[in-house]
């Protein structure tokens, strides 16, 4: 794998699904540890509505011998369209002063929807900080690997629901 940061990524899939119906699962973050190959588990933060521009969660993610938690807080959330949110910095948690914006760009296409997954680094970790991320988290790099895995098992989600729903 390269030494370089790729500082922007994107994956997409086609999902025999309506927008809101990808919409409705990608925006449920407390079912990201379905699907996720780091993110384990993520819960609602109080203070705003879940699921609303400006509220915030935990997200809790492992790796081989490690496990950490950040903050996270919803950017954009305009069903059936988009659904995107950011790593708060925060130099408290274990370094983490970088911080990137995850989601997920929706796009009618026939009878179902062209999902994009898209991952942008914001504030690149400290130089001292990037070389151990670099070290023991590869995919971090390049994430599109992961994410290409994340946006296959929403499909594999969305297309399973509607072959078993009744008016399929």
């Amino acid at each position: 794998m390269s030494s370089a940061w790729r500082r922007h990524s994107t994956v997409d899939t086609y999902i025999d699904a309506t927008p809101d119906a990808v919409y409705d699962l990608v925006a449920d973050v407390t079912r990201t540890g379905e699907r996720s190959t780091e993110c384990v588990a993520c819960t609602w933060l109080p203070g705003h509505d879940a699921g609303r521009v400006g509220a915030r969660f935990r997200g809790h993610n492992r790796a081989p011998h490690f496990r950490w938690t950040r903050i996270c807080e919803v950017l954009v959330a305009d069903r059936g369209r988009e659904f995107a949110f950011r790593t708060v910095p925060s130099r408290w948690n274990y370094g983490a002063s970088d911080s990137s914006i995850w989601g997920y760009r929706l796009q009618p296409e026939g009878a179902g929807t062209r999902l994009t997954h898209f991952h942008e680094v914001v504030v690149m970790p400290p130089p001292v900080m990037a070389s151990l991320y670099g070290r023991f988290f590869p995919h971090h790099k390049d994430p599109r690997v992961p994410m290409a895995h994340t946006i296959d098992t929403l499909r594999r989600q969305l297309e399973a629901t509607a072959a078993s729903s009744p008016t399929a």
